[in-house]
């Protein structure tokens, strides 16, 4: 039963996103064209995969890789598709939405489709012909087609003349013949206004949210006018990559069995690792590897604007969740990073696992919660761990005593920018020599790309005897369960 209050505050928001779906153009009777119908239908020839009903083609033209999309769907079904995208557009009922949420408009038209579908389809593609009228009805429909692509990590536009390009998972940097529509660009500024609990206007110009897409998490960032020279920007992102286990990477040469041994030991005592590297290297990855060797037992606490860890709670692992604000706004001071940090050690976590340290707010929270005792595992953008402390103490104000709580440092790279090769370079930690902070190696990446031990890891807070024999015994148990390294030829 629906209140008086709850119709208004949908009703209210509601009205949005019903005088965006009925953007469509109406110059006949007859349905409109469906987006997916600027893809071309799938052909015999060339070579693909598929995620029904979408294949995609990675290709190379003039000499550029280029990514492409194609439908699989027949001039007959479209044509029943564009009445049953139509008539569950024109049928929508507010009430039928509440909870207002984006997963349960997809769901509520979905259904709706469904129903109008009836058994004419056949090859038991009705959910998935379903699912893609229902973003056909709020505008998404080729986001869904790069959303079920799992080798898509990232696709952008700079500008609303712009094509879309990509990066791919196994081809890299690849370029695109799709623009976005007028109404393609209008329905995603639409949905992100609405499900986000932010407005975009003038004064806020920018705007992030993150959208469940069949199943894909993306993390959609917008930018407008004024900030947007070129009136439009779009920066999408997939939060559930694929997950690759800490042995599929030694197995890649992403890591050494023996530096990723020792990663997981040192986790498991009580050391903290900082995962530094730019754009694109591989942090969240080798995190999201760590943190699914590491003893499932120990009680982790995340803090995270984005979710990209992965979710273990069905395996028996201990997770306490906690999403804070991405944007740092006035009025909204109680869901911050830096807040939820400081207080993290009130819920008691043996493993604490954020995501990027962006500001000097955040450092200062980090820092203080890592001089209270806090240890686990975070992500920081420099190119090289030396940048990383010269940004800290200079920027961020941190004293070269409290870079010592740092623990275990490990720098990524990304040997080729357009590439798809993403590795580590280095791991590292901060020692005091004669009053002097210096940067030891423990491993090194050589000339010849193979990941080498340097030294051993000094372990200062293991204290006893027999704590270090319980940590070079664990690494060794580690390291025999790793897969041994047989990098991929290149």
């Amino acid at each position: 039963m629906v209140s008086p209050q709850q119709a208004i505050l949908v009703l209210g928001r509601f009205e949005r996103l019903l005088l965006a779906m009925a953007a469509k153009p109406r110059r006949s009777a007859e349905p409109p064209p469906l987006l997916i119908e600027l893809l071309e239908p799938r052909g015999a020839d060339g070579p693909a995969y598929e995620a029904y009903p979408f294949a995609y083609f990675v290709q190379s033209s003039r000499g550029r890789p280029m990514y492409s999309i194609a439908h699989s769907i027949s001039d007959q079904e479209v044509a029943a598709l564009r009445g049953v995208v139509s008539r569950t557009s024109e049928g929508l009922d507010p009430a039928d939405v509440i909870p207002l949420t984006f997963v349960r408009l997809i769901g509520v038209l979905s259904q709706a489709a469904a129903t109008s579908l009836g058994g004419f389809m056949s090859g038991g593609h009705t959910k998935a012909l379903a699912e893609l009228c229902a973003y056909e009805a709020v505008g998404l429909s080729r986001i869904l087609a790069l959303a079920k692509d799992e080798h898509v990590t990232e696709f952008y536009t700079d500008s609303d003349a712009s094509p879309l390009y990509l990066d791919h998972s196994v081809s890299g940097r690849l370029e695109t013949s799709i623009s976005l529509t007028e109404r393609e660009r209008a329905a995603l500024q639409t949905h992100s206004d609405t499900f986000s609990g932010y407005s975009l206007d003038f004064r806020n110009p920018s705007i992030k949210n993150d959208f469940d897409v069949s199943g894909a998490k993306l993390r959609v960032s917008i930018d407008l006018e004024p900030i947007s020279v070129n009136r439009f920007a779009l920066d999408v992102r997939r939060l559930n990559l694929t997950s690759m286990s800490l042995d599929r990477l030694v197995e890649m040469g992403a890591i050494g069995a023996d530096s990723a041994a020792i990663l997981v030991a040192w986790l498991e005592a009580g050391g903290n690792v900082t995962i530094i590297g730019e754009t694109g290297t591989g942090k969240t990855t080798l995190l999201n590897a760590l943190d699914e060797m590491v003893n499932p037992r120990l009680r982790r606490v995340y803090i995270e604007d984005a979710v990209e860890t992965r979710d273990l709670l069905a395996l028996g692992y201990h997770q306490l969740k906690l999403k804070v604000d991405p944007f740092d706004r006035s009025g909204a001071r109680e869901r911050t990073k830096e807040l939820e940090i400081v207080k993290v050690l009130h819920r008691s976590p043996d493993i604490v696992v954020l995501s990027e340290i962006q500001s000097e707010e955040h450092s200062r929270a980090f820092f203080h919660s890592l001089s209270a005792g806090a240890r686990g595992m975070q992500t920081f953008h420099a190119t090289t761990v030396e940048q990383a402390l010269r940004r800290w103490t200079t920027a961020h104000h941190v004293s070269q005593e409290s870079l010592l709580d740092l623990g275990l440092l490990v720098q990524m790279s990304r040997p080729d920018r357009l590439g798809s090769r993403r590795m580590v370079h280095r791991i590292c930690q901060l020692v005091q020599q004669q009053g002097t902070l210096r940067v030891r190696d423990a491993f090194v990446r050589d000339r010849e790309g193979s990941l080498r031990k340097i030294s051993e890891v000094s372990v200062p807070d293991l204290g006893i005897e027999s704590a270090w024999s319980r940590f070079q015994d664990r690494a060794r148990e580690v390291e025999r369960s790793l897969v041994p390294a047989r990098p991929l030829a290149q």
